[in-house]
């Protein structure tokens, strides 16, 4: 946790304002061994309107009918952004719920990158899961920050190392996600924030491309705490740090005063019966923001 100078929610009185970003990962997947989706989102989502969080990203939010649930669900996030897909879910299943009001909404594919090593039906499935993927980008009207929601192409081997054969991929693909990042911050941005499920392990070689060589602060680096539910994996696989929150800015005037992960433990559902939220753990952050202008 890294720690500044006294701040407050938007809109709450004197003193440096702030935001509170949470990420999830929804985990809308076919193979998931939880439980619905919507069942589980009923109880996220009612722990998030209890919360003081301003800034929701949502990744695998794959069908029109589970976005419709999470905007009834968060009815104090009367502001929403995504782009549609072909089929009118959420392109790249990715979607902003905010408190505060929203505007340049833009999503970008990650059109073009492609795996270089693996058999012919690896590197196909590959290259067409890459344009189904992406990253959305929000500003926070009037406040000079961007938002960034990422999801990444997952690699499913578990193994980290330059010599796996999705390395080279998922290295375009941190390559792709930055020069978005980067467009959106030169509109105007004193502050960008990104978060999401990026599927690479915090301890592997790509680190470095994460955070970009370090242009990024990563309030989470010192927890090192494991992202995806160690239950929920394949027999010899361990559970690693996937999902990132991560700032770019000055953090003298913008610094990361909280950083906690969430939904850590099963949890009675509101239809019965206990079940993990998502097979992700969520990532919370709070920040000092740009005053309005």
């Amino acid at each position: 946790m890294t720690r500044g100078h006294p701040a407050r929610p938007a809109g709450d009185g004197p003193g440096p304002e702030t935001v509170r970003v949470m990420s999830l990962n929804v985990c809308c997947g076919l193979r998931s061994p939880l439980p619905p989706p919507t069942d589980r989102a009923a109880e996220f989502c009612r722990r998030i309107e209890r919360s003081d969080t301003g800034v929701v990203n949502f990744q695998e939010v794959w069908t029109p009918g589970l976005l419709r649930f999470l905007r009834r669900r968060l009815p104090s996030f009367p502001f929403a952004a995504w782009r549609a897909g072909t089929a009118g879910q959420p392109a790249g299943g990715l979607v902003t719920f905010s408190r505060l009001p929203l505007r340049s909404v833009a999503y970008t594919p990650f059109r073009g990158a492609r795996p270089e090593t693996g058999s012919p039906a690896f590197l196909g499935l590959l290259t067409l899961k890459s344009l189904v993927q992406g990253v959305l980008t929000v500003e926070l009207a009037g406040r000079r920050t961007v938002i960034g929601n990422a999801h990444l192409t997952a690699n499913k081997d578990g193994d980290w190392s330059e010599g796996n054969r999705h390395y080279a991929f998922q290295r375009a693909q941190l390559g792709l996600l930055h020069r978005a990042l980067g467009r959106a911050h030169r509109g105007g941005a004193d502050l960008t924030i990104v978060s999401g499920d990026f599927n690479i392990a915090a301890e592997g070689p790509l680190y470095s491309s994460v955070v970009d060589g370090g242009a990024w602060h990563d309030p989470f680096r010192s927890a090192a705490r494991p992202t995806f539910h160690a239950d929920l994996l394949p027999p010899g696989q361990s559970a690693r740090r996937v999902d990132y929150l991560l700032v770019r800015g000055d953090l003298g005037r913008h610094p990361v005063t909280e950083a906690a992960t969430l939904f850590a433990e099963p949890v009675p559902l509101p239809g019965g019966g206990r079940s993990f939220l998502s097979d992700h753990l969520a990532l919370s952050a709070r920040v000092v923001i740009p005053s309005a202008t």
